[in-house]
Order: C-alpha cells, then structure tokens, then sequence
C-alpha cells in the first residue's frame, strides 16, 4: 500500500517549495529601460535602452518592470492581449526621481511670416483642423470674443465672468441671442461658433451662428438643445430666456488679436499666431496636439501598473467599455496635465461635425486604483473611473470643467445608467479644487467617500448655471452610498441672488435612496449646505440619513436661508429617514423654508447655532465644540454603525467629538504632517488654549512631536521641551500652560513604515 503525506506535512513541503522557487521567479522578472535617446534595435538593459514605451511593452511579461528615463515621449501606447498577473504586474516606471512625461505633442515648425498687425504672424499649414497649441508649455487658445483675460500670475483665467458676453435684459428666445456689445464691434459673425450658458441650470451647448448682420443685436442658433431646455425650472422661473444669459464666440479671424492665441483659415490653410511674447513663433517651442490618448489598454489588459510617469496634453484609458472592462490597474505618483481640451460642448450624440475630442483619463475598470497622482487643467472631466470594488486614495484635482456642464465633473464615479456595472468605490483623502461646476459625482450602489476636502466650486457657474451642487448622487441606484467626514466649503454659483440654487454642499438629487449623509462639515456657500431627496412614497429600505453634520455660512444667494433641507413635503418623501445629531441654524422640507414634513426619526439637531460662539474657532479649521457650547457637548445620541469614540456621557452634536484623541483633517496628505491647527505664525493665542492637531504625513505609522520655547530646543530638547509620540491616527497633543506673550516652536515628525523619519517643518505661534 503507498501511504500519502500527512495533509499539514504536504502543506509544509508546499510552501518550503513555493519559498525555494520565489528567489527564481524574481531573477526572471526582466527590467526594460527605455530612453528618448535609445534605440528599439537594441537589448532595452540599462545601457542600452529602447527608444519607445510601445516597443518595450512588446517584450514584457507578468513580473517585468519597464523604467523610463526622463525625457519627452511623443507616443500613443495602446494595448491589447499584454496582462501581467497577480502578484506579478507589467510595470511601468518612472526611474528613480527622474521625470518621464507621455506628450500628446508633436513640435510645430512652419515658416512664418509677420503680418501688417503687431505681434500676429502666419505660415501655411495643411491639417485638417487645430485642436490645441501650446506655446513654451502654455496653452494658447483658439481666438474668442470676448478674449478670455488673465489672471495675478498671467494665465488664462477661465473662471473670470469676464470671459463671457452678456446677453441683454429683453428680446431672447429659444434660438435667439441679443446683445448690444456685439453690434457694438461691427463684426458680421455669421458661421461663427457660440458657446452658449443659456436657459438651462446645469449645461452649455456649441452651436454655429446661423444668421447675424454687422451692426446688429441678434444672432440666431439652432433650437436643438435637447427636451430640457425651454422649460421653468425648479424655482418655479419662466421665461429664462430673458434672465442670465451668457456666451462667447469662436471660430473667425477677427476675434484675434490678444497674446496667446490663434485661428486656423481652414479653406486658405493658413495658421495664425498672436505670439505670446511678441515674437515669431519660430523663437519658441510651439506644440500642437495630436495625439488623443498617450495611453490605452482594452479589457484584454489586467494587472498593470503606472507609477510616476507625467502625462502632458493627452490622457490614459484602461478598459473598452463600462461593459468591458480590464481589472487589477494601478495608476500611482503620476502628474496629469491639460488632459482635456475643447470648445465644443454639448453636442447631440454622434454629431460628425463636432470637432470634441471629449478626452478625459477614463478606467472602465474592476479592483483599480488611482493613489497619490495630481490632476491638473482640463476643460472637461478630471477622471472618470467605472467599475467595481476600485479605490481612488490621496489624490489632488484642480483647474477642470472650464464650462460649468454638469456632464464634466472633475471626479465621475460611475455614471446613474450603468446599473449593476459600477459601485463599490472607496472615495478618500483626495483634495477636489476649482471646478467650474461640480467637484464629484457619486453614483450607483455602496461607495464610501469620505475624508476629502471640497473648496472652490462653481467658478464658471454663470448664465443659467445654478442648480449645481459641489458633491452630488441622485437615484434609487445610489443605495448604500456614504458620504461622511468631508469639508466641503468656498462655493458660490455666479448669478444674482435668487430665491434658490446658488451652490450647494452635498446633494442626494432626484429619486435618492439609501444614502447616508453624516460627520461633515460645510461652510461659504452660496446656497444650503446639504440637500436630500426622495422616491414619491419611498418604503423603510428607501430611507436616507443625514446626522452629525455641521453646516454655517450657507445661503449666500438665498432670500430664505436654509441650512439643510430634507425634502419631505410632497408625496412623503422622506418620510422612513433619520435626521439626528445636525449643528445647523436651520432644517427645512423644502425651499422657500418650508416646514418639514413626516420624518420617521428627527432628533437632537441644535438649530439655536452661532458658529462664532459654539465652535472653538472656525477660522482655524478648528470645529470642536467649544467648551462652553453646553447645548452642543453630550447632547446627541447614538447611532448604530455611525458613532464613533464618545467622551462623555453621549455623543456630541456636529461633527466633531470635543475631547477625542483624534482629529480628523481631510484632504491629500503630503510626504510630512501638514495643515498646523493653530495655523503656523498665528497670533493672539489665548494661554487656555487646549491643543494642537495636524494632518497626518502620508503612510506615516507613528508621529512624534516636538514641542519648545525656542527654535533650538526642537533640535536640542531643553528643560521646557515637550515630547510626544503618537500612534496610528491619533493626531491631538495636548498642550503644557502658556504664557502670555511668548513665542512657541512645534514640529512634528513622521514615522514611515521602512523606519525613515520625515522631518517636520517648524511651526510657530504667539500667545496674546
């Protein structure tokens, strides 16, 4: 008889095996260098490397690393059918603390010619049309009226309202646009383009001039905006066509004249430049883009990694479709810059003479990630991820959704049509800045988004644009969803004051269920804080909650402020949901500061609110009740699921536990602890204060800080020197007493998993 292994030998043998063969495995997995000065026809080792990205890709298999050398690669990788495994990624990398960057690039060199007007110059060129040039890395833009102007640091301010003209007061209609200004410039602008922010509360469209006479106030468009123009929005508003309407105009030759941009003649093939610098464009490095995607791989392609690479002029996507999608992709350490370009927004689908490219960084993707990357410049959208179970960690988007569309948020999880094909999102510690628009649109079922700073929205919200929110989710589809522990702040929609909209903080829209609101802190706004709808006579599953959060400075636009409503005067909306534990001067059921309707469960909210008073200083970030806030401390109850660590005899209204070791500060962390509270060089601190907290450095295990009378005492602790270690998230250090009119130097320390220590910058502040 042949005996067998015993089942916990043979696993042991098994595993000793699999430790024996690991050191193979790596010697296998291969290290590709490519360079721009390299060659394809050689080995692609470190001294001989290959010259383009897409022929190294040729030769990696699972394990294998591709190193990228600094330099500019004017390539479009695109992949099909390369995976590598798990355990065993391709990856791509940039080598050591050099700075590769994937252009979408090619250098434009014509023979120029100036022309009779300062500063324009023109040179042949035959393409088919120009989407975008850069000039010495700046953008230039395709020539407007009005020109869009500059800002303090000299660049293109797209977010200025004086970038658009203004319609007049009377005489507009659905295709029709008047404006005394244009007559003014005697210009027949006939067969120009328009971008037009008219009507509706949340699009732009382009549509050609059709008809227009020099000298006149009227110029004509297509009617073929779509079903949701033309119609009274939710402020009850009709006749739009005469409120708020802005535009500007491309696409002729006479709009030229401002540094920094240019037009194409299409039928003649001439290029015109008005040189930034006053200069033939042969002195300077003019680019033009020409390549769409810099890097694409179909649902054929898992198991991929990009770490470090800088993406400039052209953007990646990962999957084919929502319907196929590749799985297991990393994006990490990259820098993505003008990803996105085009004046042409708002198009009927599959309009062959749009001229958009709609490039935006896309993964149509399963268990990916985005992590540590920044996300700069773009017209439209800064990513968009779809799939499931994907993570979205330590991010910064800025500068994107020039045009206010709600169609180009700058971060889109998911999109409300794709059900059951997206969900799951793990949404934290990303910083969203400066949207024209909106910051994030949440959708579909079970994402978590949390610990992210939200600040500048709305910027090009003028014209109809209104009804916008700076964190937005809508839909039954969005069940499971929680927003929680967000700052969301600084966002005022560009119109008048209305007697709604105006920029909102977070927003469950239309039809929302199942979605849960809690621990944020919204401030400066121009309309409510947070706002949550329902389904028409929702059933117990259907319900949302909105607890613990502390909302002030809000209603800027509003005749009648309102805080938070919780929509639930019609059709009993709302009426199975819980609304506890809000600091918020107000709760309505609707605008116009309706009274709530039935709400299942509605208690502990502090409605008698004076954020001067009851927070310890707003000012500073710090949202702490303070310490005589007795209406505020103990006075909430608990929530299963929701409350955290209570110190006291109950939780605390708001969304901060007065006494918890651990401050939470949302938003990207850096490489070193960061974000002082108090604020590095404040003055005037009062001799009570209590504490002092930061935001962690990111991967940070432990933090230590060092606090002293004197600069020397950090490096040399003295006598008077304090020193703390923290562990894990814990991030309040307890202060020793102050005295009045003294100077203090703190610094805190970061731990890193490998032993380093990231030294801390030396923060300082005065006592009154």
């Amino acid at each position: 008889m042949k005996l067998g292994l015993p089942f916990h030998l043979k696993n042991t043998i098994n595993l000793l095996a699999a430790l024996l063969l690991a050191p193979l495995a790596v010697l296998q997995a291969a290290e590709l260098y490519v360079a721009d000065n390299g060659n394809d026809k050689t080995t692609g080792k470190f001294s001989a490397p290959f010259l383009t990205i897409q022929h190294a890709y040729g030769h990696a298999g699972p394990g294998d690393m591709i190193v990228l050398r600094k330099g500019t690669y004017r390539e479009a990788i695109s992949l099909t059918n390369k995976s590598g495994k798990e355990g065993t990624p391709i990856t791509l990398k940039a080598y050591k603390d050099e700075k590769p960057v994937i252009s979408g690039l090619d250098v434009l060199k014509l023979n120029w010619q100036a022309t009779p007007q300062a500063g324009i110059y023109v040179a042949s060129f035959d393409t088919q049309a120009v989407r975008q040039l850069f000039y010495n890395g700046k953008p230039m833009l395709e020539a407007r009226w009005p020109h869009c102007p500059r800002d303090k640091n000299g660049e293109w301010d797209f977010f200025s309202p004086d970038m658009w003209a203004t319609a007049d007061a009377k005489g507009n209609s659905y295709g029709t646009l008047v404006c005394a200004d244009l007559a003014k410039t005697g210009w027949n602008v006939t067969g120009a383009q328009a971008l037009l922010n008219v009507d509706h509360q949340f699009f732009c469209w382009t549509r050609q001039v059709r008809t227009h006479a020099a000298g006149s106030t009227t110029i004509t468009y297509d009617k073929d905006l779509g079903n949701d123009v033309d119609q009274g929005d939710e402020g009850g508003v009709r006749g739009k066509w005469n409120q708020r309407n802005k535009f500007y105009l491309f696409g002729k030759k006479e709009f030229l004249g401002v540094p920094g941009e240019w037009f194409y003649d299409g039928a003649a093939k001439k290029l015109y430049v008005c040189s930034p610098d006053g200069n033939s464009p042969a002195n300077g490095l003019l680019e033009i883009k020409t390549r769409e995607w810099g890097f694409t791989a179909d649902n054929t392609c898992n198991y991929l990694t990009i770490d470090g690479v800088g993406f400039f002029g052209t953007a990646f996507k990962f999957g084919k479709d929502y319907n196929h999608k590749s799985s297991h992709i990393i994006v990490r350490n990259n820098t993505v810059r003008y990803s996105s370009w085009t004046e042409y927004v708002g198009f009927q689908k599959g309009d062959a003479n749009s001229k958009t490219d709609q490039i935006y960084p896309t993964l149509d993707a399963d268990n990916s990630q985005v992590v540590n990357n920044t996300f700069a410049f773009g017209a439209l959208s800064a990513l968009s991820i779809n799939g499931f179970d994907n993570l979205i960690d330590n991010n910064v988007f800025h500068d994107f959704c020039y045009n206010s569309s709600l169609s180009y948020p700058p971060l889109q999880v998911g999109k409300v049509w794709m059900v059951e094909k997206a969900g799951r999102c793990i949404i934290h510690h990303n910083t969203l800045y400066r949207s024209g628009g909106i910051q994030a649109a949440i959708n579909l079922v079970n994402n978590d988004f949390y610990m992210n700073d939200i600040h500048d929205s709305f910027l090009a919200c003028f014209g109809g644009n209104k009804d916008t929110s700076a964190v937005y989710t809508s839909d039954p589809s969005c069940s499971g969803t929680r927003i929680h522990h967000n700052w969301v702040h600084g966002g005022y929609s560009g119109t008048p004051p209305l007697p709604w909209g105006g920029g909102i903080g977070i927003r469950g829209d239309d039809n929302t269920c199942g979605l849960t609101v809690d621990h944020n802190v919204t401030w400066d706004l121009g309309g409510p804080g947070i706002e949550i709808k329902n389904v028409d006579n929702p059933t117990p599953v259907q319900a949302n909650r909105c607890l613990n959060n502390t909302v002030f400075n809000h209603s800027a636009y509003n005749s009648k402020k309102g805080a938070i409503y919780i929509c639930s005067v019609k059709n009993n909306h709302n009426s199975h949901s819980t609304v506890v534990n809000n600091l918020a001067d107000s709760i309505y059921g609707w605008w116009f500061s309706k009274p709530l309707g039935p709400i299942k469960v509605f208690s502990n909210n502090s409605v008698a609110f004076n954020p001067a008073k009851d927070l310890v200083n707003a000012a500073w970030y710090d949202f702490r009740p303070a310490s005589g806030a007795t209406a505020m401390i103990d006075g909430g109850c608990a929530v299963e699921g929701i409350t955290g660590k209570v110190v006291g005899s109950a939780p605390d209204i708001g969304a901060y536990e007065r006494g918890d070791s651990i401050y939470w500060i949302p938003g990207q962390r850096l490489a070193r602890a960061s974000h002082p509270i108090v604020p590095d060089k404040a003055q005037n601190v009062s001799t009570d204060r209590d504490v002092l907290m930061w935001k962690p450095a990111y991967g940070a295990t432990t933090h230590k800080v060092t606090f002293a009378i004197s600069r020397e005492g950090l490096e040399k602790p003295k006598e008077q020197t304090v020193q703390k270690i923290f562990y894990g998230e814990d991030n309040v250090f307890t202060l020793p007493h102050l005295t009045a009119r003294s100077v203090y130097f703190w610094r805190v320390d970061a731990l890193l998993p490998d032993k380093s220590v990231v030294k801390g910058d030396v923060w300082t502040f005065s006592t009154q």
